[in-house]
Parts: C-alpha cells; sequence; structure tokens
C-alpha cells in the first residue's frame, strides 16, 4: 500500500513495488516524483525524517536529512536595524539567507543503500520522474493555485520566473502542460555521476552560486558546507497511549516528543466520554497547549543543546504539566508569536509485501520555499534557516535552544510515526503543514483511538489546534455557536481557520493486519494505491 499526496508519484512508488522492489525502494522513486509534480513542497534543494521499519528484524531506523546553517551562520543573521528580526513573511522566507544546506538526497541514498532491495540500483530509481519531467505533466489547480499566490515572491528570482511564468510574466495556470528538462537533466547527471556531484561536483557550486549571488537577502553557503554535511542515524522517541506503542522522529524534530507529550496529558481523561463536545475539545486544545510551550522552550539541535527528551516524554511529567489543567479556564498563553503554515511539505506512507513499512516526511519549508532555483538545474532550493528563532535570545538574554548557528540543524515539526499495538502494526502516518502538523498528525490518532471513526472518517473529521496561542478550528463540526460560545466562556481565544495538513497514512485492520487501508487526505490531491 502506497500513501502520497500526488497519484503519479503513489503510482510510481506502487509500479516498484509491483516490479519486485521493497518500500525503500518506493520511496526513493516518489520523492523524485513529488520534486517533479509538487515542486513548491519538496525535492533534492531541501530535507526530511525518514522513519523505516525492517519486518525481518521488527526494528524501527530513523534517519535525520535535516539542512543544516552554513558555518557562516550566526545568531543574529536574521536581524535587521535596530536588531529587530526581519517579518517572516516573505523577508525571512525569501533569497539566499534562508537556504539550509539539502539533505534529502544523501538522506535517500543512505536508506537505500542500507535498506533497498537488489532489484533497482538507486540510479535506475530517478527513471519514472525522468521520464515524466521530460514528457511533462499537466498543471494541477492546486499548484496552479500556488503558483498564484506566491507569484510576488517567485518573480523575483529569474530562473523561477523562466520555468514556471508565461512569456507575459505570469504565472502557469491550471491544465498547462509544465515540461522540466533542465531537472530531467539534473537526475541524469546524478544518474552517471552519483551524489557526489550535488555534494562536492558542478552542482554543487551551482548551488552556492545561487545562494550566494541571490538578487533579495543573499546567503552564506560556500562549496565546504555542502562537502562536510551529513545524515545522522538517531534513536526513535517512544511513547504509548491507551495500550499504543507510537515511535517518531527525535530533535531537531519537535514532531515525536510534541505529540507524545501531548497524548500523555490526554490519557489521563477519558476523551471516548467528553467527546467533542466544549469540554472535548477543551481538553485536546489545552495538552497541545502544554506540549507547545515546552517545545519552543526545550527543543532544538541536539548537537548544540542539552534536550530532557525522556523527562518530556515520560508519564510523570504529563502528570505534572496537567495539574494546571481544569476544564473551567483555559490556560493562559506564552508570547510566542505564531507563525503561518500551509499545506507546503510532503508525506509518503509505504508498506511493502514482506512487512516493511516506510513514514518519510520531506520538505523544503515554505511553498517554493526560498523561491529561487537553481540556474540550469530545475529544482527549488529550501528557505530551512528560517525554522529556526529570529529573535535569538529570551527574556533573559541567553541564547534559545533553537538560535541560528554554524553547522546547526533548525527546529522542525515533522512528525513521521509509527504506531504498533503488541508488535503489529497500526497506523503509519505523516503530513505536511509546518507547526500544525502536530496537530494533524494528533487530531488523526484521537479520532482513530478515542472516537473509533473509520480510517476515511479518522483524516478527513475537522481538526483542533493549539500552538500556544488561540484555539483554531477547522470548518465543519464548530460552526456550531454553542460550542464555540462555551469554549469562549472558558476564555479561549476562538479563532475559525481554513482547513490544514495533508495527510498521507497506512491503516492495518486489527482483526487481520495483512488488510490494509491506504487514506489520502482529501484537503489535498493524493491518492492511495495498493493491491
Amino acid at each position: 500500500m502506497v500513501a502520497t499526496a500526488d497519484p503519479l508519484a503513489t503510482r510510481a512508488a506502487l509500479e516498484i513495488l509491483q516490479s519486485g522492489g521493497n518500500a525503500a525502494d518506493a520511496a526513493v522513486a516518489a520523492q523524485w516524483v513529488l520534486n517533479v509534480v509538487e515542486p513548491q513542497s519538496s525535492g533534492i534543494g531541501g530535507g526530511g525524517f525518514f522513519l523505516y521499519y525492517e519486518s525481518a528484524t521488527r526494528r524501527v531506523y530513523t534517519f535525520d536529512g535535516r539542512e543544516t546553517a552554513p558555518q557562516d551562520a550566526d545568531p543574529e543573521m536574521f536581524l535587521g536595524e535596530n536588531k529587530i528580526p526581519y517579518p517572516y513573511e516573505p523577508d525571512r522566507i525569501t533569497g539566499g539567507l534562508s537556504v539550509g544546506v539539502p539533505g534529502t538526497l544523501k538522506l535517500l541514498h543512505e536508506v537505500h543503500s542500507r535498506f533497498g532491495s537488489t532489484r533497482f540500483s538507486f540510479s535506475r530509481l530517478f527513471d519514472p520522474a525522468i521520464r515524466l519531467a521530460e514528457e511533462g505533466f499537466l498543471i494541477s489547480s492546486r499548484l496552479a493555485r500556488f503558483l498564484h499566490d506566491e507569484r510576488d515572491r517567485l518573480r523575483l528570482f529569474p530562473e523561477t520566473r523562466r520555468i514556471f511564468f508565461d512569456e507575459n510574466g505570469e504565472p502557469h495556470r491550471e491544465g498547462f502542460r509544465l515540461k522540466q528538462t533542465d531537472l530531467a537533466g539534473t537526475f541524469r547527471l546524478l544518474q552517471r555521476e552519483g551524489v557526489s556531484a550535488f555534494y562536492e561536483g558542478v552542482i554543487a557550486r551551482d548551488v552556492v552560486d545561487c545562494v550566494r549571488n541571490a538578487p533579495f537577502h543573499p546567503g552564506r553557503m560556500k562549496l565546504e558546507d555542502l562537502f562536510y554535511y551529513r545524515v545522522i542515524e538517531r534513536p526513535a522517541v517512544h511513547g504509548s497511549y491507551r495500550g499504543y506503542d507510537i515511535l517518531s522522529m527525535g530533535p531537531p524534530s519537535s514532531g515525536g516528543t510534541t505529540l507524545i507529550e501531548a497524548l500523555n496529558i490526554l490519557e489521563l481523561y477519558r476523551l471516548d466520554l467528553h467527546g467533542r463536545t466544549a469540554d472535548g475539545l477543551h481538553l485536546i486544545s489545552e495538552a497541545q497547549k502544554l506540549s507547545f510551550q515546552d517545545r519552543n522552550r526545550f527543543i532544538g539541535d541536539p548537537g548544540f543543546a542539552e534536550i530532557p527528551v525522556e523527562r518530556l516524554g515520560s508519564k510523570d511529567f504529563a502528570k505534572e504539566r496537567s495539574r494546571s489543567l481544569n476544564f473551567a479556564t483555559a490556560l493562559s498563553v506564552s508570547s510566542v508569536p505564531v507563525q503561518n503554515a500551509g499545506s507546503n511539505t510532503s508525506h509518503i506512507s509505504i508498506v511493502d509485501d514482506k512487512g516493511n513499512m516506510v513514514s518519510f516526511t520531506t520538505t523544503i519549508e515554505a511553498v517554493f520555499g526560498s523561491g529561487m532555483v537553481v540556474p540550469g538545474r530545475g529544482f527549488v532550493l529550501n528557505n530551512e534557516l528560517s525554522d529556526f528563532d529570529g529573535e535569538p535570545k529570551d527574556a533573559t538574554g541567553r541564547l534559545k535552544a533553537n538560535a541560528p548557528g554554524p553547522g546547526k540543524r533548525p527546529r522542525s515539526s515533522m512528525t513521521p510515526v509509527f504506531v504498533f499495538r503488541e508488535g503489529r502494526p497500526v497506523l503509519i502516518v505523516g503530513s505536511p503543514g509546518g507547526p500544525k502538523i502536530i496537530a494533524a498528525v494528533l487530531n488523526v490518532f484521537l479520532n482513530y483511538l478515542d472516537f473509533k471513526m473509520e480510517p476515511e472518517q479518522a483524516v478527513m473529521a475537522p481538526r483542533v489546534l493549539n500552538r500556544d496561542g488561540p484555539l483554531e478550528l477547522e470548518p465543519g463540526l464548530f460552526h456550531q455557536e454553542p460550542v464555540r460560545r462555551e469554549l469562549e466562556t472558558k476564555g479561549h481565544t476562538v479563532r475559525m481557520v481554513p482547513e490544514f495538513g495533508n495527510v498521507q497514512a497506512v491503516f492495518f485492520d486489527a482483526g487481520n493486519g495483512s488488510r490494509l487501508t491506504g487514506v489520502s487526505d482529501p484537503r489535498g490531491a493524493g491518492e492511495p494505491a495498493g493491491d
């Protein structure tokens, strides 16, 4: 079973599986196709976090392919005049300064070298994407909308305009056949010369030139930054919830620790009894609020800060934090500003016929990342360094855990997850959405495990979000004014927000583990497929 954010990527991955490849092979092929058809969300110009379950050994491996700051980065790199942080949009997310050293290519090469089948070489897995890039594909309404929404940023960069805009200087519209010969050429070069072409060869030089000579906020990357980039295998973070085992990515991703802390708090209550009443929504909101406060305070790159991962995921810590929670009054929020986040980033969930599993969240951060396409190479560069705190010091003058720094990896919210019960797989899940990713995954958990929804409904149902700010609710059930008024009576600032996330999930039938249900979020344009 495969679930990705685009039908063409799903079909490419499924064809790999049907031709004797395994889950690792299929994930690599799907990523390169997503690079073609979802250029705004992921690709070789970005990074990601990869979870792999090896069925034969029943082990979970997690790999950190997060982008890194160049060695010339410093804590005040996003401060402008009078030491005031650049506005997040569009200044911090646009141009060369926000580009981190990409990790996706080395990440997938590492995963394939460890777990790929002998049926497909790494270079062969570029073939489906190359064909699609050369033949072209019809721009979807979703991609056309993103091009329109981001047009002012994208216009700043000649190479981006050349690929994604027409002769009149307007973004290509829905139905236009987009051919990407430069990207196909880059993939063919990687087939011939391997990943070294990207990290120490001609592509590396082109990336550095693009970043350092950007017409907006030039960056600081050097060839040495690419040469010394490394993928890191890290221990998974592990938690439990009502008898289910949850494994996810640890720091520098905040997704796993924040999700597990929120679930530990909610485990102290009977959500199934409260349902989606005002009290139930209040509990879900407050658990997220508390866990986001701890996320913002503690999580950063573990190579640069001591991060209390075990404490954050402990049941005792959840009990301690929950003592401030009551049904009558909403907890106060911190002064941390809440950044916007849309449907950028992408997620891939796969299980093969041997039971090997992939949960892979991949990104270039904002929609169209930094806005820059590398000239002659056809791929968009990330803006991941904007995930560092723009204001690097706290109120006491101490550097924050997530302050920028040389060689440092910014905090992420990506939350690729495996769920097991008594050693048997239950769920593979993940989502895009910036800091909203954690809530998207949490809501699917609660809908499926507590509220006993069917898989499709668990993904489709309206979501509840709190990032240590207002209580944010998707349209749907929450338009009911009595519920909203009761939440406001408890002290919540209730904000109705557009739908968020684009969950890709595989559910395993509880009574028959061989029966799989793939679900692609109706908020996006993805498609599950299996046989």
